[in-house]
């Protein structure tokens, strides 16, 4: 095969782009990898890289009693739309094949924690109350070598220091560090290896432990460069290669020229959907302010441009175009801007609440961060809510993270200073400082305190799930989400709605074949991950559901390519 002339071309590096690369490249296609950045990972290096899949080998060695009928009535029962359920049935029945068969290329991928969330709708029926999702098992990152600093690093505010990767356990750890002599020596471990690695290490730049989705891209990156697979960086696409009705390969520009790139099998779009394209954006889900995406910055909507200029069909029929979370913003110490995503850490904690542009709460602040969103976009039977403000006090602030502001001293008042927190001494000088009333502020607070001395949140219910009481924390009695604000100083963070991604993407078959405006396959043009519709249709069952079917569709998309010329594919027989 002459230079420059592949089996299968995949663009992006995310994990969908990098296990597409992997099951094709084992299936004995000729495959490479095209990375528009310098860097490899795409948003899943941001994200906890967690997958959701029932029946999944893991779920299924701890003993967990699920089956596919009980999850997909779990999926009929929260996802509220008939839209993509062929594609939902086609990720419960071909997730634990997929992720079997790409552990068999790569090694161990994922565990289940021994304490996991339960699905974030625990009273639905079919809903698992010990979860379905999966972890990425952490790593060292030593084992890329000088490979090590193509991954695209975490956001610093989830790390200690700033620079060392931490898993959930290793949170809980810190936050305890003080009240638990156990807690106080895994802290202790935390910090030696930190110290290694500035010592040692320093090379790297930053800690060599690599957890959540770091982890889960280092894994396969490792996987791909092992097998020789070319992943091309600082080579973004500007055109697809059609011949005749065939997408035949890419034109990508390197080193300021443009250069042909051919695929007999053709082309796999995952460059990770569209949560930095102001035009899409803006023409597609203008409802919520562009700029306050917790995704990649990179992820602008290059794979979707690049189909629909062929004539793909861009599907917007899902209930919302996004997987929203509340983000706040802030300045580093370096003067970059933060775009920080509260998604479980803070707003679940006893002693936080929630308020809206008049003072009130508004919503249960311990549910998941995409309905979170949608009550503050008034979708939820309400109307807009914003500017939304989470509140807390002193005694929060001592006990547990706020947003991007660890519990120490030094950092809050360096977040005040820079006003990404906002401090008062008084709820009313509060009030005046967020632009509420008065009145309506302590009568929220008053209120909400009533309830915390209880146990029982009369307006919302927080607390009373399993999910939030996951989210909680268990030493707090006699619920574990609720605590009061009386300590001054009052404390306050404006969250905006933002997002982990687009849901909006290019209509697909259930091989991920992209299809036209008439919903005939496109011959040679597939998309996953972000690039494909999502088959959840806008909503967000549980954790995990956005690289649960992008590693599936991967897969099928994967299989597809590699039996095309023999007919078969990925549902009679091959792979």
């Amino acid at each position: 095969m002459p230079e420059n002339a592949y089996d299968l071309i995949i663009a992006g590096s995310g994990a969908a782009g990098l296990s597409t690369a992997i099951i094709a490249h084992s299936r004995g296609l000729r495959v490479a990898i095209v990375e528009k950045t310098h860097l490899v990972g795409g948003t899943t290096s941001y994200s906890g890289g967690v997958v959701w899949i029932p029946n999944s080998r893991q779920n299924v060695a701890t003993g967990l009693t699920d089956t596919l009928e009980a999850a997909e009535q779990y999926l009929d029962s929260t996802v509220s739309t008939s839209h993509e359920h062929d594609g939902r049935r086609a990720y419960l029945e071909r997730g634990p094949e997929a992720f079997a068969y790409l552990e068999s290329l790569t090694g161990p991928l994922f565990y289940v924690r021994a304490i996991n969330s339960p699905d974030y709708f625990p009273e639905a029926a079919g809903a698992s109350q010990k979860g379905r999702a999966m972890t990425p098992i952490s790593v060292d990152g030593r084992m890329l070598g000088e490979r090590f600093n193509d991954i695209r690093p975490p956001l610093p505010e989830l790390c200690l220091f700033g620079r060392q990767m931490l898993e959930l356990m290793d949170v809980y750890h810190l936050l305890n560090a003080r009240r638990s002599a156990k807690s106080a020596l895994h802290t202790g471990r935390l910090l030696l290896r930190d110290v290694r690695d500035r010592v040692l290490y320093r090379k790297y730049g930053r800690g060599t432990r690599l957890t959540g989705g770091n982890a889960l891209v280092a894994n396969l990156y490792k996987s791909a460069l092992d097998r020789g697979i070319p992943i091309l960086r600082n080579s973004p696409i500007v055109e697809l290669i059609r011949n005749g009705d065939h997408v035949a390969g890419v034109v990508v520009k390197r080193n300021g020229r443009r250069e042909k790139l051919h695929a007999a099998r053709g082309v796999v779009l995952a460059t990770g959907g569209f949560p930095w394209s102001k035009s899409l954006r803006n023409t597609h889900m203008n409802e919520a302010e562009f700029g306050y995406s917790a995704t990649s910055p990179d992820s602008s909507g290059d794979g979707i441009a690049l189909a629909t200029a062929i004539g793909a069909k861009f599907d917007t029929a899902n209930v919302e175009g996004a997987f929203w979370t509340p983000v706040s913003v802030g300045t580093r110490k370096d003067g970059s801007v933060t775009r920080f995503p509260h998604l479980m850490a803070d707003r679940a904690k006893p002693g936080l609440i929630a308020v809206n542009k008049s003072g009130e709460r508004f919503f249960n602040e311990a549910e998941n961060y995409h309905d979170f969103v949608r009550a503050m976009l008034g979708r939820l039977k309400n109307e807009d809510q914003q500017p939304v403000h989470l509140l807390c006090d002193a005694t929060f602030m001592r006990k547990y993270a706020f947003g991007a502001v660890p519990p120490l001293a030094s950092e809050r008042r360096r977040a005040v200073r820079s006003g990404y927190l906002i401090e008062a001494s008084t709820i009313d000088a509060l009030a005046d400082k967020i632009g509420v009333d008065r009145h309506a502020l302590n009568a929220t607070i008053a209120e909400f305190n009533r309830d915390a001395e209880h146990g029982i949140d009369t307006k919302f219910g927080k607390g009373k799930s399993a999910y939030n009481r996951y989210l909680g924390d268990s030493s707090n009695k006699p619920n574990p989400c609720l605590g009061p604000l009386d300590k001054a100083p009052f404390y306050a963070i404006r969250v905006h709605a933002g997002d982990i991604g687009t849901t909006y993407g290019l209509a697909a078959d259930l091989h991920s074949r992209v299809l036209d405006e008439q919903g005939q396959p496109i011959k040679g043009l597939y998309a996953c991950g972000n690039d494909r519709n999502s088959v959840m249709g806008g909503f967000y069952p549980s954790g995990g559901i956005t690289i649960g079917p992008a590693l599936t569709f991967a897969y099928l998309a994967a299989m597809h390519a590699a039996g095309a010329e023999a007919g078969s594919g990925p549902f009679d027989g091959a792979g």
